[in-house]
């Protein structure tokens, strides 16, 4: 039965969400249908855009049909492009798919090498914390423009922006990539302070396993913990990609909810927020369903 009711959470989850988007787009001043016939378009021509795209009708009925819209991922056409937006939006969900995948990548990577730091040089702790937390506080957007004039304009190894190949995944996806992994790193360490200071990890370090085997050990013991914070850093992963992909000028989820908001694109901007948060809550519902296989007391 807790399946079941952690689903129902999710779809609540998702349904305050868009509701809440919804209606701060709806306070925000302005008219769409100003915006989009022009500083010189009649009266006339601006109620025809809002019956067009259904802007003259009351509140609760567009709030109605955007639900609806939400159930069917089905938000019409944009108002700009004219476009369906779901054949706009698929194709970005594509891209900041494989900007996902490549950037947990090397957060797994680097947050096991930090992890591995942490272990080899406990006495200089304190120093390694700062140094991270340091390097932790750079925004993405500065720590992106760094990497764009070092590996771009001065080595000229990798790509400014766009996507036009994988090369131009490794920079954006560097960026996402340095705070999660410390934050994972960070976790790793604290998680395994209990194992490592058990009877048990004392049982298996008498036995002269190498340092990689107790690193097996130490990572299958604390593996409920790991999946748990991946889960959580996917929300973080997914704000990140806004402003990352706008940097990198990335054709993804999140640089096109930028484009969505600057343009007051309703249907289209709902459609990232909704697309946004389904794939936390479904990320998160995974991670935690993961880690109960795991470590079966959480399933109490």
């Amino acid at each position: 039965m807790r399946i079941f009711s952690d689903i129902f959470k999710a779809i609540l989850t998702i349904f305050f969400v868009l509701t809440t988007i919804f209606f701060i787009i709806e306070a925000i001043p302005g008219d769409p249908a100003e915006l989009l016939g022009g500083e010189r378009a009649s009266r006339e021509e601006i109620e025809k855009i809002k019956k067009e795209f259904g802007l003259d009708k009351p509140l609760l009925e567009r709030y109605k049909n955007t639900l609806i819209s939400a159930i069917k991922f089905d938000f019409g056409y944009s108002f700009y492009t004219k476009q369906k937006v779901r054949d706009i939006i698929i194709p970005r969900l594509k891209n900041t798919f494989l900007l996902a995948i490549t950037t947990l990548t090397i957060t797994f990577f680097l947050a096991n090498l930090i992890f591995i730091i942490y272990i080899l040089f406990r006495k200089w702790e304190d120093a390694i914390t700062i140094l991270s937390t340091i390097v932790w506080s750079i925004p993405n957007f500065w720590l992106g423009v760094i990497f764009i004039i070092l590996f771009s304009v001065k080595l000229q190894l990798l790509p400014v922006s766009g996507f036009e190949n994988l090369k131009s995944l490794i920079l954006p996806a560097l960026t996402l990539s340095i705070s999660l992994s410390i934050v994972l790193g960070r976790f790793l360490k604290n998680l395994s302070e209990d194992f490592i200071k058990s009877d048990a990890f004392l049982f298996i370090r008498s036995k002269g396993v190498g340092f990689i085997r107790e690193l097996l050990h130490i990572t299958k013991a604390i593996s409920s913990g790991i999946i748990t914070v991946i889960g959580l850093q996917a929300g973080v992963l997914l704000s990140g990609t806004v402003i990352t992909e706008t940097v990198f000028s990335f054709p993804g989820i999140g640089s096109l909810t930028v484009q969505a908001v600057l343009s007051r694109d309703l249907p289209l901007l709902y459609a990232c927020v909704f697309s946004i948060s389904s794939i936390w809550v479904l990320v998160n519902f995974l991670s935690d369903k993961l880690a109960q296989i795991f470590d079966p007391r959480l399933r109490r």
